[in-house]
């Protein structure tokens, strides 16, 4: 892949694909997966504010990748005795350059959430279970502390334990039977808690 400054390269996952015929990688189209699946494949899950996110070309300048630095909260599933985790993710601006890959939202400076690590042992383009479906956000509104979509859908109904796996199409940015409503519909909203004992629930299975 070549970038040129200047220059925006905006990456879908049909793209990767394409690349991965070349290369001999594999990089399938993102298939809609279920918060049990996540819950019970994901090897590392945790509550964490990021604290830093740093974005640099990689040795020969041929993408650019962002490392994203999150203060752990509380981990729920899995083991990690350090205080802080280093994610990387495809993607990021250097200067003038940006690079994105669409169904892969970066994680941003501040801001606090509930995270799906898929594997601690190998690079991905997207280190989240189901890219955007495993990357939710906490929004705190009058003492609550209410969880969201990454893209700030208020969370107002899980699904049950036992919910199938077996359902295979593409995903829509939002884990299979998770319902939610338009930000700011924060009073009926799921809780940080709810969402983790849900969490801990399906991974118990």
């Amino acid at each position: 892949m070549d970038i040129t400054p200047s220059r925006t390269c905006f990456i879908s996952v049909a793209a990767l694909a394409l690349c991965a015929c070349a290369t001999g990688s594999a990089f399938p189209a993102v298939l809609s997966v279920s918060l049990e699946q996540m819950s019970t494949d994901s090897q590392l899950i945790f509550e964490g504010e990021v604290i830093g996110t740093d974005s640099r070309f990689n040795a020969n300048e041929t993408s650019i990748h962002t490392y994203v630095t999150f203060r752990v909260v509380d981990v729920i599933k899995g083991t990690h005795n350090r205080p802080e985790i280093i994610l990387r993710f495809l993607g990021g601006t250097v200067g003038e350059i940006s690079l994105d890959v669409s169904e892969s939202t970066l994680p941003e400076f501040g801001q606090k959430g509930v995270y799906f690590v898929e594997s601690l042992d190998r690079f991905q383009v997207n280190p989240l279970y189901g890219m955007d479906q495993g990357h939710f956000l906490i929004f705190e509104s009058a003492g609550r502390r209410i969880m969201t979509t990454w893209n700030k859908r208020v969370i107002t109904s899980l699904p049950p334990i036992a919910q199938t796996r077996a359902a295979r199409w593409l995903s829509n940015g939002i884990a299979r039977g998770v319902a939610v409503e338009e930000a700011g519909a924060a009073s009926s909203g799921v809780t940080v808690f709810q969402f983790k004992q849900a969490i801990r629930q399906h991974s118990s299975q």
